[in-house]
């Protein structure tokens, strides 16, 4: 495997996930800094369109969503597994629902009229428009991010409530003595909330729940090594991509390998990657494309959370 290389900028909560499950590996790690924004110009090439971040590079396989990402770390880094095969569907099951709509609750809570007022991004006017549209053009009208604050709060303070409730026997984390991926990715939600001081209060009725991120946060201590997008660029045109084909036994897409399909996102995010089929099991997709600047890459999405389709 080659060296891994995040695409992230550091406000991302999604890309913390990852940084901190790095640190928790004792991984080290290449990163490289994106646009808060569109436009990507080193990114996109690898990517195909897919525009959500973080994307984790392997030499010219390209790793998108964080599911997928969690899961590669978790091969290459295999002691102290995150998921634990006893409890795989409960940990799997919490950690898809916090990722999808407890995030949007989190969206809601940290973009708060309180929180805006004190975040950095929100202070300059242009800044403000310029990711207001992006975001807009993110969604695409959909409905997955939009909550309104009123709406949010009490479901955020409902789950935290619970979350004190189920670590007041004494556990470490969510499932026990190891955390697993469910605590990742309730941490990164915590993360975005936590991370702006106008608005951290909202966790002190919760002291149990503090006490876990604070261990939590103890592993967000993974060294990393920034290079430039071209610097990416250069390796992924060098590497050539893994050349495994699968098609689950259980076909529930008739497809075969080598069909043009497109995958994408379900919720938001509806930018269609478009190569031909090279791997289609019940957890991954993976599609092989070729573009100009980098040459042949094959693109990685979890199964849960994305379609497929023939072109």
């Amino acid at each position: 495997m080659s060296d891994l290389i995040l695409h992230h900028y550091p406000e991302s909560p999604f890309s913390e996930k990852i940084r901190l499950l790095l640190g928790y590996k004792v991984a080290d790690y290449q990163g490289v800094h994106i646009p808060m924004i569109m436009p990507r110009p080193d990114l996109m090439p690898m990517t195909g369109g897919y525009r959500r971040t973080p994307v984790l590079q392997a030499g010219a396989d390209i790793y998108c969503d964080t599911a997928i990402i969690a899961r590669l770390i978790d091969r290459e880094y295999p002691d102290n597994s995150i998921f634990p095969e006893e409890l795989e569907a409960a940990s799997g099951a919490m950690a898809h629902w916090t990722d999808t709509f407890f995030f949007r609750v989190t969206v809601a809570v940290a973009f708060q009229p309180k929180g805006l007022k004190h975040n950095p991004v929100f202070q300059d006017e242009e800044a403000a428009a310029a990711f207001a549209k992006d975001r807009a053009e993110l969604t695409g009208g959909s409905p997955a991010l939009s909550m309104d604050f009123e709406t949010a709060q009490p479901y955020f303070l409902m789950h935290m409530k619970r979350l004190d409730n189920q670590l007041s026997d004494g556990r470490r984390f969510l499932f026990g003595d190891m955390p697993t991926i469910a605590d990742f990715s309730t941490y990164h939600c915590c993360w975005f909330i936590y991370s702006n001081e106008a608005i951290r209060d909202v966790f002190e009725p919760f002291k149990i729940v503090l006490t876990w991120f604070e261990r939590m946060s103890a592993f967000d201590n993974a060294a990393e090594k920034e290079i430039s997008g071209k610097e990416a660029l250069k390796i992924a045109r060098e590497s050539g991509p893994q050349k495994e084909t699968r098609i689950a036994a259980m076909n529930v897409d008739g497809l075969s390998a080598g069909d043009t399909v497109e995958v994408m996102p379900i919720d938001y995010g509806f930018n269609p990657v478009r190569g031909r089929l090279q791997v289609a099991s019940l957890e991954e997709l993976v599609v092989l494309r070729e573009d100009n600047d980098v040459g042949e890459v094959a693109v990685h999405f979890p199964r849960l959370g994305f379609q497929l389709k023939k072109v």
